[in-house]
C-alpha cells in the first residue's frame, strides 16, 4: 500500500518517515443499521388489531341493515292465518236435480194429537225404482190403521220450445217432475188377497206429494208399497186403548 505525505510539511531529511494509514470501513457504505426484531413482532401485532378493528365497526351497520331486510322478507312471506273461503260453484241451469236416497229411520210423530191417539208400528224411507215393492203385514185390533206417505219425486230439467206459434216462441230450460214416478199403497186382505183400499200418486192418482188415509174395520192386513223413481216415506200408525 502506498504511502501518503502532507506536501504542507516540510520533510526533515533526518525525522523517520512514519506511514500514514487511511481509515478502515466494515460493511457496505449504504447498509442502514438493524431494527431490532422485538420492535416488528410489535408492530405486526398492532397493525393487526388495527385492521380487526376496523372491519368490526365498518360491518356492523351492514349487518344490522342485512338483518332488518331478511325480518321483513320473512314478514312479508309469513302466511296469514284468515281461513281462505273458496267460492262454491253453484249448479248450472241445465243441470238435471239428482235426488239423494235418505236411510231408513224412524218417522218423528209431530202431531200432539197423533202422540196421544196413536201409536207407531211402522215407518219406511227409502227410493223406490222399477216398480219396486215394499209390504207389512199387521192385524188390526185396535182401529183406525192411520197410513201417510210423504213423497219426493225424481226432477228433470230439459230445454223446451215455449208459446209456439206465437211471438214470444222461444226455448226455455225447465225443471219438472219426471213423467215416470209414481207411488202406490194398497191395503189387501191377508187372507184372500182382495184389495179393499189404495191411494197413490201419478199414474191414475193425483200429484199430491203429501196422502194419508185410514182403515176402519178389524181384520188381518197386507199393505203393499211400490213406485218408481220417487222417494217414500211412510209412516202407519194404529190408535190406542
Amino acid at each position: 500500500m502506498g504511502q501518503i505525505t502532507d506536501p504542507s510539511v516540510q520533510a526533515d531529511p533526518a525525522a523517520p518517515q512514519v506511514p500514514i494509514t487511511p481509515p478502515s470501513f466494515s460493511g457496505s457504505p449504504h447498509e442502514k443499521p438493524k431494527t431490532p426484531r422485538t420492535s416488528i413482532i410489535i408492530g405486526g401485532i398492532v397493525m393487526v388489531l388495527v385492521i380487526v378493528a376496523i372491519a368490526y365497526f365498518a360491518g356492523m351497520p351492514m349487518l344490522k341493515a342485512n338483518q332488518k331486510s331478511s325480518d321483513g322478507f320473512v314478514q312479508s312471506h309469513t302466511p296469514s292465518m284468515t281461513p281462505t273461503i273458496m267460492p262454491t260453484a253453484l249448479p248450472t241451469s241445465q243441470s238435471t236435480i239428482v235426488i239423494t236416497e235418505t236411510p231408513t229411520l224412524p218417522v218423528i210423530v209431530k202431531d200432539e194429537r197423533l202422540e196421544e191417539d196413536y201409536e207407531q208400528v211402522y215407518t219406511l224411507n227409502q227410493k223406490f225404482a222399477f216398480g219396486q215393492k215394499e209390504y207389512f203385514a199387521h192385524e188390526l185390533t185396535q182401529p183406525p190403521l192411520y197410513i201417510r206417505f210423504n213423497l219426493t219425486p225424481t226432477m228433470i230439467s230439459q230445454i223446451r220450445l215455449v208459446y209456439i206459434g206465437t211471438k214470444n216462441e222461444q226455448y226455455m230450460n225447465t225443471t219438472e217432475t219426471s213423467p215416470y214416478a209414481w207411488f202406490e199403497v194398497k191395503v189387501l186382505d191377508a187372507g184372500s188377497g182382495a184389495i179393499l183400499d189404495k191411494q197413490g200418486f201419478g199414474k191414475d192418482y193425483t200429484y199430491a206429494t203429501k196422502q194419508n188415509f185410514m182403515v176402519r174395520q178389524k181384520g188381518n192386513y197386507r199393505i203393499e208399497m211400490s213406485g218408481n223413481e220417487v222417494n217414500a216415506e211412510v209412516q202407519m200408525l194404529v190408535g190406542t186403548p
